[in-house]
């Protein structure tokens, strides 16, 4: 037992002293003339002594107001005792729902072993104590506010659904000290296997941080990535694997064209390395589908599938003087139709979204309204994206988004910039780089269109000459027909958002999901925005006029890379996870109950003795 206010005992010798001065005082007696003596019995029993140096007597009442007395203070001591568990007075809990929590090397999962936990604390929880869930998924969800309601929570622990995608860590724990952040005694406990990047704006104020580590060891094999170019005389399709465990992994690697099978290869990825596949096709009917066949932890990445990458061409137009090296980028996209116009033609000036150009790029043009579904624009005033205004000389990249589709393996570290004037983003467009005096890349959707801001002029830059700028410019392709309904489908990563733009008289669309589950969609003036979706596999949206397929792939390094961490990296310091986890079990309310006891008992003695 332990006193978190250990000096409130030393109290008790004051008081005691002063209980016992009380018994200790003189009586002045009164004296009173009476007939005779044998009327009054002696009294044997005097709970007063008749003078200050007689020896104090023993008496019950005075032990029982002295046992009062430390039992009184005892609680005011708040006495404490360690108990297992990890639940304080008001408690939040963050489950990891991403796809790294659905390794096996626990059985059944990860995120079974997390949600029993989660059970657990829920059955430990005593009358005074309330709990809330976060599930941290690609979607931050609040399963379950702050209550004591152990059934609704058990209803709630029930509900939490294991994506296939990466998982909002951030968000959550933001979440999770929002709630109990500013209220002294309570706790946020982060269920997880740490397979998320380093967390840097996070504190949990007040609140203590508890993290529980899932997980035996990190041996999996993963495909990271697939890509399909057009050669002369069929397609070259890339398929890259990569082993994060300790050993060499075996295994086999199927190739399926419009679900048959064209080939199967024995393969073995060395330890900690990479390795790449490639298979040379006359031609191939989507989807595309690679399946990989060996024993490891993870099956969410076992599978990638691809649509849209063969059939169709992506249109072009290139607003302004000329960019020879932007053009010759896009030239090296085998699905890109070019054209080039010092102003934008009427015929696709507007705002319905719809026209002939998948992508139109203002390179220094003012920008107009235009009907294509993705606009950039390059050092140019007007727009949705953001304004310019004055010049910063020198601005040197500080921090980008490395994991947003536009920027994936694109190296910003070394980039010189001339001069860039300060860029002011839309609201509802997010900075992709940035310097430390002004945004550099912004990127959002709105009004049903994809938009994509560059603050500085290409050319007063080293961008050109880099070897990331074609993959920045694919990237740019890639990205901006990702959503477009009118081919037959794309792809993308779960987890990621997604807009459709439709038919004018399509109402609502079905969404036919892998599992055979379905989910109606509204459709609000010709386009639908999704949050992402979930798991890996084949999609398809069906309407009235709509058929599109969507094929969705994890493809995600740090959520293949399973190797359960035991140290996290949470705001700028180092949570370690624990095995163990104990908790403070305050006493003071059995004691302060026992004084009361205790003092009904004192009160029934003096009346006895009256």
């Amino acid at each position: 037992m332990l006193f978190q206010s250990l000096g409130v005992l030393f109290w008790f010798l004051p008081v005691a002293a002063f209980i016992i001065l009380l018994y200790l005082l003189k009586i002045r007696r009164r004296e009173v003339r009476v007939p005779a003596r044998f009327l009054w019995p002696p009294i044997t029993t005097d709970v007063r002594a008749n003078t200050l140096f007689q020896r104090l007597r023993p008496n019950l009442l005075l032990f029982l107001q002295l046992l009062i007395a430390l039992l009184l203070l005892l609680a005011l001591a708040r006495p404490a005792m360690q108990a297992r568990g990890a639940l304080g007075r008001q408690t939040v809990v963050v489950i990891d729902a991403s796809a790294s929590m659905g390794a096996t090397d626990v059985s059944p999962s990860r995120f079974e072993a997390a949600r029993n936990r989660l059970r657990a604390l829920i059955r430990e929880m005593s009358a005074s104590e309330r709990l809330a869930i976060i599930e941290a998924g690609p979607n931050v969800r609040v399963v379950a506010s702050l209550t004591a309601d152990q059934r609704k929570l058990m209803e709630a622990a029930n509900s939490l659904q294991l994506s296939d995608a990466r998982g909002n860590i951030d968000e959550a724990l933001r979440l999770a000290a929002a709630l109990v952040g500013n209220r002294p005694g309570s706790r946020i406990v982060l269920l997880s296997d740490g397979a998320f990047p380093e967390i840097t704006d996070f504190s949990p104020g007040k609140a203590q941080l508890v993290y529980e580590s899932f997980g035996k060891h990190g041996e999996n094999v993963a495909i990271t990535a697939m890509d399909v170019q057009s050669r002369s005389g069929g397609i070259e399709w890339f398929v890259g694997l990569r082993n994060f465990g300790e050993k060499p992994a075996k295994g086999v690697l199927e190739f399926y064209a419009g679900g048959e099978l064209v080939d199967a290869r024995e393969i073995t990825v060395p330890a900690k390395q990479m390795l790449g596949q490639t298979l040379t096709l006359q031609r191939a009917r989507e989807p595309l589908e690679v399946r990989l066949l060996l024993n490891d932890a993870l099956p969410a990445d076992n599978r990638a599938y691809l649509v849209g990458a063969t059939e169709q061409t992506v249109r072009v137009l290139l607003v302004g003087e000329g960019n020879f090296f932007l053009e010759r980028a896009l030239a090296l996209e085998p699905n890109v139709q070019l054209d080039k116009a010092p102003t934008v033609p009427e015929s696709e000036q507007g705002k319905p979204v719809g026209g002939t150009y998948d992508l139109i790029i203002f390179d220094g043009a003012p920008v107009v309204p235009v009907k294509a579904r993705a606009v950039m624009t390059i050092r140019t005033k007007g727009g949705a994206i953001a304004d310019l205004s004055g010049s910063i000389k020198l601005p040197r990249v500080a921090t980008w988004e490395r994991d947003h589709p536009l920027l994936r393996y694109v190296e910003l570290s070394n980039l010189l910039i001339d001069s860039a004037p300060r860029l002011q983003p839309a609201p509802w467009a997010k900075v992709l780089a940035e310097s430390q005096q002004t945004p550099l890349i912004v990127a959002g959707e709105h009004g049903g269109r994809k938009w994509l801001g560059i603050g500085w002029n290409l050319l007063d830059s080293d961008f050109p000459l880099q070897p990331g700028f074609p993959i920045f410019v694919a990237n740019v392709v890639r990205w901006a027909t990702s959503g477009r309904a009118a081919g037959t489908g794309f792809t993308l990563r779960t987890g990621t958002p997604f807009t459709l733009t439709t038919q004018p008289d399509e109402q609502q669309l079905t969404l036919q999901m892998p599992g055979g589950q379905s989910q109606t969609l509204r459709v609000n003036e010709g386009s639908l925005i999704l949050p992402g979706v979930p798991k890996v596999g084949l999609y398809e949206v069906v309407g009235k006029r709509t058929r599109l397929k969507i094929a969705a792939n994890l493809l995600d390094s740090d959520e293949s890379n399973i190797a359960p961490r035991t140290a996290l990296q949470l705001g700028g310091r180092t949570v370690t996870a624990r095995s163990s986890i104990f908790t403070l079990r305050e006493l003071w309310r059995p004691l302060a109950l026992l004084a009361l006891l205790t003092l009904m008992v004192e009160w029934w003695v003096f009346v006895r003795r009256s």
